[in-house]
């Protein structure tokens, strides 16, 4: 990860590297991608559009703006080069934010981020310590490229960007502690899985009075999306089921496990 550096983006040329970015990323019609213009218009007014740079080229960035809220931000796009995945850009990207705004005073970033998509939660929710309790139906509307299939149904994921649960995540990721995932997924045997999946295809939900539980999600949405169509919808629609029941119920998202090819978000009771 050393050899990305990271920082604001400066000048109209690299604004205009971002709307590459944001095609190459998400299959995005002209009339989806974020022009360069707005960019620079809303980091001008205190919103941040920084980049991860290999060199003079630019693989990756973050997008957040000011909201009502003097003390939160929403992180309304991240993005790296296909090619790029995997190599922790998105992660130092993330970690300059948080730094930009605590700098700030601005103590909590939201963005949203599909449900299904495993890759997604496991950086926001397992890595970052987001924690989840909005489920936003169809919240965009029809989108084209890799938000094509179904309705863009989305998790508002709430990073506390001093909470005790980020600040473990934080040194986590910068090598200060150790990686707890493992202690995760040796407790997700001791918790109740709340859906019933057969092979590949959602059956049924039963809300569990208990403390903590588990839900299974696809091993990967974005392949069913594109192989499998019909699937991806009851997919989508079982998770709506899901999450909006638990979300109503009390429960909260507070973690993520990935055991063999099988992803599992952790639901808990919240407090208060």
């Amino acid at each position: 990860m050393e050899r990305y550096t990271v920082r604001p983006l400066e000048g109209a040329a690299e604004f205009k590297q971002v709307e590459a970015i944001q095609r190459a990323a998400w299959g995005m019609t002209d009339l989806e991608v974020v022009p360069a213009a707005a960019l620079i218009a809303i980091a001008s007014e205190g919103g941040l559009v920084a980049g991860a740079f290999d060199g003079p080229r630019l693989v990756g960035f973050v997008f957040s703006f000011p909201t009502a809220d003097p003390h939160r931000q929403h992180s309304h796009m991240l993005a790296v080069r296909p090619e790029c995945r995997g190599t922790g850009v998105a992660v130092r990207l993330k970690l300059f934010q948080r730094s930009w705004c605590l700098a700030r005073g601005i103590r909590q970033v939201d963005w949203t981020y599909d449900p299904l998509m495993g890759r997604n939660a496991n950086l926001n929710v397992r890595k970052l310590g987001c924690v989840v309790r909005r489920y936003l139906v169809d919240h965009y509307g029809p989108l084209s490229g890799i938000n094509a299939g179904t309705p863009t149904d989305r998790f508002l994921a709430e990073w506390h960007l001093t909470s005790p649960r980020v600040e473990a995540a934080v040194r986590r990721l910068e090598g200060d502690a150790a990686d707890e995932a493992s202690e995760t997924a040796r407790d997700l045997a001791s918790l109740p899985v709340a859906n019933r999946v057969d092979g590949a295809r959602p059956v049924d939900f039963v809300l569990p009075d208990v403390p903590r539980f588990a839900v299974q999600i696809p091993d990967d949405f974005a392949d069913l999306l594109h192989s499998e169509p019909e699937l991806a919808m009851q997919w989508r629609m079982h998770a709506r089921e899901v999450f909006t029941s638990s979300f109503a119920a009390g429960y909260q998202v507070a973690g993520f496990v990935r055991e063999g090819r099988r992803n599992y978000y952790i639901l808990e009771r919240r407090e208060g």
